[in-house]
């Protein structure tokens, strides 16, 4: 029987602070320092073209409670400088992992595009959106909404899930998940969804 969400209670590890942004470019570097969540201040630029701050293999680090939370990658970021919304834009793609603690990565995004607000600590991902966890439960989407405050994945698009335990597969519109995928909640499951739920009377013969 599909309902129309999945939850698994356990504790969700919510990255705080973005701490420090290292550009490995030709001959220099910039960092990221931050205040409450939004992006405070940037020291030395890689590069400017016009109103364009540009990075190249960019790496993010973020902070939880000072210990690392996440780290991101990407091979460009544009950080447009008059826009109002304080937008930073990752145009040709954008990896994330997340940590457990600052050694075991327990859950991991990519997506080929992704646009950060500054003002409002929210990252739109797009195009081959996939995201995965140690304990082999996959998410794909064409569009998601990653929002920091909260530490929440959401989208209203089209989605698909695959989960271990139970072993499901389900398609989905509108969607609602913590970043370990440990609480998932999708709105309007299809038809063609499954799930295989071991018997329990074959545990207690």
């Amino acid at each position: 029987m599909m309902s129309g969400s999945i939850n698994a209670n356990m504790t969700n590890s919510i990255p705080k602070k973005i701490i420090k942004i290292a550009v490995a470019c030709m001959s220099s570097c910039f960092f990221m320092a931050s205040c409450e969540n939004d992006v405070d201040a940037v020291k030395a630029l890689g590069a400017r073209v016009g109103g364009i701050d540009v990075g190249k293999d960019v790496a993010i680090y973020v902070s939880n409670d000072g210990k690392l939370g996440a780290k991101l990658t990407a091979p460009l970021m544009n950080r447009y400088l008059l826009d109002s919304s304080k937008m930073i834009e990752f145009p040709q793609s954008i990896h994330v992992d997340f940590y457990k603690d600052s050694n075991q990565i327990e859950s991991q995004l990519s997506a080929k595009y992704a646009k950060y607000k500054e003002t409002e600590n929210i990252v739109f991902l797009k195009e081959d959106v996939i995201i995965f966890n140690t304990l082999g439960d996959t998410l794909w989407c064409k569009e998601m909404y990653w929002d920091q405050n909260t530490g929440k994945f959401y989208t209203e698009q089209d989605v698909v899930v695959k989960q271990h335990n139970p072993l499901a597969k389900i398609y989905g519109k509108g969607l609602e998940a913590n970043q370990n995928l440990t609480d998932i909640r999708i709105f309007k499951p299809q038809p063609n969804s499954y799930a295989i739920i071991q018997d329990s009377s074959s545990l207690n013969p």
